[in-house]
């Protein structure tokens, strides 16, 4: 299930120009310095035991549509801007590693490598490209009674 989840988004190039972060704040709002970029990942859970959209997560409820569950709710926000080259690992629910690797940007796109530790091994291990301001959704991961749905953005 947690692959074929992955490769639904990877397939349907799921990608979403704008996102609503916690705080209410855009990740566009601010720049990283020249030549680097600023990685937001968002942890949502989605889930039957609940229900609706949280409202900080609006601009991405018509891509949920493409999945099971019922609810979603973001459990949090982390950044780090990257050169290329650079990574940065975040600790995310789960007792998971996530560990996102600028590998390369353009004017138009980030290329960014995409790694989940579990507590068995990789879950995960893919390369994306994701628009210059722009969201790309990684799911997945198995967490509580539903997944863990990651949507990155890329602003430089």
């Amino acid at each position: 299930m947690r692959a074929l989840l992955v490769c639904l988004f990877l397939a349907l190039g799921v990608v979403v120009p704008e996102v609503a972060f916690a705080g209410g704040k855009s990740g566009g709002d601010s720049r990283p310095a020249s030549g680097r970029a600023r990685i937001t990942v968002n942890v949502v859970h989605a889930t039957d035991s609940e229900s609706g959209v949280d409202p900080r997560l609006a601009s991405l409820a018509s891509q949920f549509k493409y999945l099971k569950y019922k609810g979603y709710r973001l459990l949090s926000t982390q950044s780090a801007d990257l050169a290329p080259g650079g990574d940065k690992d975040f600790s995310i629910e789960g007792g998971r590693t996530l560990r996102v690797s600028l590998v390369s940007k353009d004017e138009a796109h980030a290329r960014v490598r995409v790694e989940i530790d579990g507590k068995r091994g990789k879950l995960i291990d893919t390369t994306v490209k994701i628009n210059r301001d722009g969201t790309f959704i990684v799911a997945g991961p198995q967490y509580k009674d539903g997944i863990l749905i990651l949507p990155l953005r890329a602003s430089y």
